[in-house]
């Protein structure tokens, strides 16, 4: 799995599919270590969290950067509000070098993340608000276990979340 991109770009470190669909995904290894530096190691660690960015193509999604979080984010134990003029500011700054806007991330306490109903509401609510360049965003949480099994990821429309298949790079293993 190869994304095309006019300078070379770090090999993605994770994999993901969709049941039902051909469409793959793609997380750039320079974007997974930005949001594991932010994972709630300690019992004291806030959320954190930030935007999603990257290339979209009918065959593959390509995260390869992950923005946040910011000086203004609304954090606690368990739960996380981006800085809305902050996070606005990294999706132009990336609009202006040809990346996407693909989505969110924000981490959990938990080994193995799930969603939330506060994180499902929170993202239809965006997805209704945006202006979008594709039918849906992708929500990435972040656990504290530090494998793919550590990782979620679900592409999130008005009409239905849908969680991908992750594994860890099957070219870097």
């Amino acid at each position: 799995m190869i994304c095309l991109f006019a300078k070379p770009m770090p090999k993605h470190s994770i994999v993901g599919h969709l049941a039902d669909t051909s469409q793959a995904l793609s997380i750039s290894r320079l974007a997974l270590q930005h949001v594991s530096r932010h994972r709630q190691s300690t019992p004291w660690a806030t959320e954190a969290g930030g935007q999603l960015f990257g290339t979209l193509n009918a065959a593959q999604v390509c995260v390869t950067e992950a923005s946040g979080p910011y000086a203004g984010d609304e954090r606690s134990r368990y739960r996380y509000r981006s800085n809305p003029a902050a996070a606005q500011r990294a999706i132009e700054d990336r609009h202006k070098r040809g990346l996407l806007y693909l989505g969110e991330w924000h981490t959990h306490a938990e080994d193995y993340p799930s969603a939330s109903g506060l994180d499902d509401d929170a993202m239809r609510r965006l997805i209704a608000s945006s202006q979008l360049n594709s039918n849906a965003l992708l929500m990435m949480i972040v656990g504290r276990a530090r494998s793919a099994a550590g990782l979620a990821v679900w592409s999130v429309s008005s009409e239905a979340a849908r969680r991908w298949i992750l594994s860890a790079n099957p070219e870097e293993t």
